[in-house]
């Protein structure tokens, strides 16, 4: 099992903790009026703060019936998220076609298909109560990459009508969040190590890939759809392999891993060094 080792730069506050036994923790932030939220998570895979939906939740943020799954309440400037669309306020239901029920389920679907040297995700989320999907790219690099945990305090957050600060809300948070940071990396090695949830995965991705898939949630599968990455532009002549709204003739990071093209040792961004990889343009040639 590839042991991944994401380095944290730690606040003070928090660095005392390093010596005691981590537990997932589940306590509750007080808004004004004893209004209660659960604990956040710091996702490893999007570079973002997602929060668990319950009843209060979706009252306070005036979330829909069926906006089902986890609550983006911040994201890393520049980070998977941030660069992918993902933005506060999203509420991310599937991943790859796995129903997310709490954070931690996120990063634990995205590393178990990076393992498998599967790096391409399909994300279902809904937006103002609309669904819709995305789908990107996560290798191990960008699942590693470091972040300063004291920089999540000024992470793009989530703007309410509501009592709700997020600026508050971290600073109640900030030692919880990290003991959950370090405390799911254990958890995400112990969950998809097992046999019960490869074989979890491997039998939604098959009945997945029965049904058909459809990377932009338009109702048309890839196999039919001229534009699998609803962009607008048809495949034939797409020139965006990122999707990030430059023509890769003008993109100095044409797979969006963050690495400037001349720097990149992985230019497909498949996970694989180019000194490797027989196929190291992405086209299977």
């Amino acid at each position: 099992m590839h042991k991944f080792a994401k380095v944290l730069v730690l606040t003070a506050a928090a660095i005392h903790l390093a010596a005691a036994p981590i537990a997932y923790s589940t306590q509750s932030y007080a808004l004004a009026g004893d209004v209660m939220l659960p604990a956040p998570y710091i996702s490893r895979a999007l570079g973002a703060v997602l929060l668990p939906i319950d009843d209060t939740v979706r009252s306070i943020f005036a979330l829909a019936a069926a906006d089902t799954g986890v609550l983006v309440i911040a994201t890393e400037p520049g980070g998977v998220a941030d660069s992918q669309g993902i933005l506060p306020g999203d509420v991310i239901s599937r991943v790859r076609g796995h129903a997310i029920v709490s954070p931690i389920d996120l990063d634990e679907v995205v590393y178990y298909w990076i393992l498998q040297n599967d790096f391409d995700f399909g994300f279902d989320y809904y937006r103002d109560g609309v669904l819709a999907a995305t789908l990107f790219t996560i290798t191990l690099d960008l699942y590693e990459s470091s972040f300063d945990m004291a920089s999540v305090s000024s992470w793009s957050s989530w703007t309410t009508e509501t009592s709700f600060s997020y600026e508050e809300f971290y600073e109640e948070y900030s030692v919880e969040m990290t003991e959950n940071y370090e405390s799911s990396e254990s958890i995400i090695e112990e969950t998809v190590s097992s046999e019960e949830y490869a074989a979890e995965l491997t039998s939604e991705a098959a009945e997945e890939d029965s049904e058909g898939a459809d990377s932009d949630g338009d109702g048309i599968d890839d196999a039919e759809d001229t534009d699998d990455d609803g962009d607008g532009i048809d495949d034939a002549d797409d020139n965006d392999s990122d999707n990030d709204g430059m023509d890769d003739a003008e993109d100095t990071d044409d797979d969006g891993d963050g690495f400037d093209d001349a720097d990149d040792t992985d230019d497909d961004g498949d996970g694989i060094d180019d000194a490797d990889d027989s196929d190291d343009g992405g086209d299977d040639e």
